[in-house]
């Protein structure tokens, strides 16, 4: 006669229940993981645009200030005499500081950073960027290939700073950059 072997349910001790609960406590911990992961991701993602964004906005606004310092009728009109974010550096006085908000006094024509470049759409970025220039003290080229055999003189060379300060989308990032051109 065959033997009949009898379940008995009091040899159980819940070895599966806990097994499984181990697991799922182990999915809980790498989902919650990758969910942190994502959004951190994205939260770098959106800086780094509204980095993005404040640069282009200072590389908008050092063009602007070139293009002033390059055009011959508005250099004419420039003074440099620290009114309206025109200065002038000599060689014993100090640059003006980057930081400061009010040494910004001129704005670059909002309408190339509206969408579409139309002034009725809103800006791309949390405000119009600002820049100022600086007229530094002339430098004299000794040794220059201009001097040997053509001039009695060094040549002089006029330098100026320009400095755009640029928001990203947020107010909350700045980006400020200095370029030097000379004329």
């Amino acid at each position: 006669m065959p033997t009949v072997i009898h379940f008995q349910p009091r040899q159980q001790r819940g070895a599966v229940l806990i097994v499984a609960l181990v697991l799922l406590l182990v999915l809980t911990i790498l989902g919650t993981a990758s969910v942190r992961d994502t959004t951190m991701q994205e939260r770098m993602a959106g800086n780094f645009r509204d980095y993005s964004a404040a640069f282009e906005a200072a590389e908008t606004a050092l063009r602007f200030g070139e293009v002033q310092l390059g055009n011959s009728t508005a250099f004419g009109d420039m003074d440099f005499n620290g009114v309206n974010g025109v200065y002038a550096v000599s060689s014993s006085s100090t640059s003006v500081d980057p930081l400061e908000p009010a040494n910004y006094g001129l704005q670059v024509d909002d309408s190339v950073l509206r969408e579409g470049g139309d002034g009725g759409n809103p800006l791309l970025v949390s405000a119009v960027p600002d820049y100022y220039l600086e007229q530094l003290p002339e430098i004299a080229l000794p040794g220059s290939d201009l001097v040997v055999g053509f001039q009695d003189q060094a040549p002089r060379v006029q330098y100026y700073r320009v400095t755009g300060k640029g928001h990203g989308i947020s107010p909350n990032s700045e980006v400020i950059l200095q370029s030097t051109y000379f004329r």
